[in-house]
């Protein structure tokens, strides 16, 4: 199928405006999803630092409290440990009464299998710290090192382990190391906490990001510190995601990981975090490891966003260019085609021709291939003019070019109207002398069907016919001046032999050269 020149010159353009479109909304996709990317990487950040900071703040004021509660709880445990010294009898003990001595303080008695054993939170009696047939935890370990030792050591801020409320607890052994006595004070209700109460912040984070879901700080045992489930006791990590809590806790790296909530992809973030105690005991509490559920639902949303903008500009975009490009193809086709066409008959014109004939000989010579030209001129050709008319002349010159194209099937091959009645044709690849011959006489037979022009049949009655002179390169010539002559002198033969036929150079025509006289080829 051809296409004409306006239309392969708006397809050149639609295609480049398409191609130009394409490659710049992809490259402003990427720079905006890039951007979207590293804005929702930098608030991830932020609510990061903006979550420690609340933690470090809750610390700051704990310290501000602790220097006057520790004393406090020191000095309590101190008379317990008396007590235990006069009174051994532990289940004779009035623990609501000491609690009451203690401004509200919960008294805890932790026996060797670390059980708690008494206390004034009734909740907790027979609580254990250490699994049956598994190795001691860290927190169980540290409870029966400071049973065996003798110093009085409170911890920082902990939870209570059936409810996660915020408290303080201290531990002092007994004189026989056969208990442990510990203190525990609700912290949650103190107005210096409350001041900076991170479980606020949090709730404030969640409101204000859609995409962060959670968060929790954890304690090194897994267990929330300020937050319960929803079975009132103590939130714990998610099962699966211990791996990845223990490996943040180990190597003191951020870890994350995909899983749902309430049936939602969603990604859990666990961030390490340690509490700077202005003490060198070991206290199980300086370890924290803080949990921040993040969704992406907004952040595809966002992305899908960018897609349809992306979309409806290259679409809007591609519309302007498409019709930018016909407005464009409109004003420069015809003098583009000009260039290169010949105006009556719409074939190639001598500019073109010598050109391509250049082209294909080179081309065909590197891969030993033969170049053809068949020089075609018509017989007759005055008669028509000057008895019927440059308009009949006109029509039948247009006539024979749409003819040649038709006797000649190659689509690579070149045609071109190169003045008057001369036409000529390259065959850019040709096995012989024969077979350029066989497109001579099928361009002739072609020339000699009837042609009715105001009511004559010019081909019958004004013996309208063709010569055609061939010439093959490498055979007769090797460069396109010298194979256009060649064809030239055979186009010349055949008009002196009669015309109407075709004639191949040979060695025979070359004298032609030599003769000074040459009738018009038109005549």
């Amino acid at each position: 199928m051809k296409f004409s020149f306006k239309r392969k010159l708006m397809m050149i353009m639609g295609i480049f405006s398409i191609l130009l479109t394409l490659v710049t909304s992809l490259v402003h996709k990427q720079s905006w999803e890039r951007t979207l990317l590293a804005r929702y990487e930098n608030e991830s950040v932020l609510i990061e630092d903006i979550i420690v900071t609340a933690v470090s703040d809750a610390d700051k004021a704990f310290r501000i409290l602790d220097k006057n509660l520790e004393p406090k709880m020191r000095a309590y445990s101190e008379i317990l440990a008396a007590k235990y010294r006069e009174n051994p009898d532990l289940s004779s003990w009035d623990y609501a009464a000491l609690k009451q001595q203690f401004d509200g303080m919960d008294i805890y008695v932790i026996d060797e299998t670390l059980t708690v054993l008494y206390s004034s939170y009734p909740n907790d009696i027979g609580l254990s710290f250490r699994k049956k047939g598994k190795p001691l935890s860290e927190f169980a370990q540290i409870l029966t090192d400071r049973m065996q030792g003798d110093k009085f050591v409170a911890d920082g801020i902990d939870h209570e382990v059936n409810s996660g409320i915020i408290r303080k607890y201290s531990y002092m052994p007994t004189h026989d190391h056969k208990y442990l006595l510990e203190l525990g004070v609700k912290l949650e209700d103190n107005p210096i906490i409350e001041s900076f109460n991170f479980l606020e912040v949090y709730q404030n984070l969640k409101e204000k990001y859609n995409y962060v879901n959670d968060v929790t700080v954890f304690a090194t045992s897994g267990k929330a510190i300020g937050k319960s489930g929803a079975d009132g006791k103590s939130l714990v990590v998610a099962e699966e995601n211990r791996p990845y809590f223990e490996l943040a806790y180990t190597e003191q790296v951020v870890q994350e990981v995909e899983g749902t909530l309430h049936g939602e992809p969603v990604i859990y973030r666990y961030v390490p975090y340690n509490v700077d105690f202005d003490s060198d005991v070991e206290m199980h509490t300086n370890r924290r490891i803080i949990e921040i559920v993040f969704n992406d639902n907004e952040l595809h949303a966002e992305l899908r966003q960018i897609n349809r903008i992306v979309l409806i500009q290259f679409l809007a975009t591609i519309t302007l260019a498409l019709l930018s490009a016909y407005a464009i193809t409109r004003l420069i086709a015809r003098p583009m085609y000009l260039a290169s066409h010949d105006l009556l008959t719409g074939l190639n014109n001598r500019a073109v021709f010598e050109h391509s004939l250049m082209t294909s000989i080179e081309k065909n010579g590197k891969k030993n291939r033969k170049t053809a030209l068949l020089h075609v001129d018509l017989d007759n050709f005055k008669q028509v003019n000057d008895n019927l008319g440059h308009d009949a002349g006109d029509h039948l010159l247009k006539e024979t070019g749409r003819r040649i194209r038709s006797a000649v099937r190659n689509p690579g091959d070149t045609i071109a109207r190169i003045g008057g009645d001369e036409f000529v044709v390259i065959l850019n690849d040709v096995r012989d002398e024969e077979a350029a011959v066989q497109v001579a006489v099928q361009i002739i037979a072609e020339l000699q069907r009837p042609l009715e022009v105001q009511g004559i049949d010019i081909v019958q009655n004004c013996e309208m016919t063709a010569s055609i002179g061939i010439a093959l390169a490498p055979d007769h010539a090797e460069d396109s001046e010298h194979l256009y002559r060649c064809a030239d002198l055979a186009l010349y033969q055949a008009k002196w032999s009669g015309k109407n036929t075709v004639c191949v150079y040979s060695d025979r025509i070359r004298r032609i050269e030599n003769v000074d006289t040459i009738p018009e080829q038109g005549e």
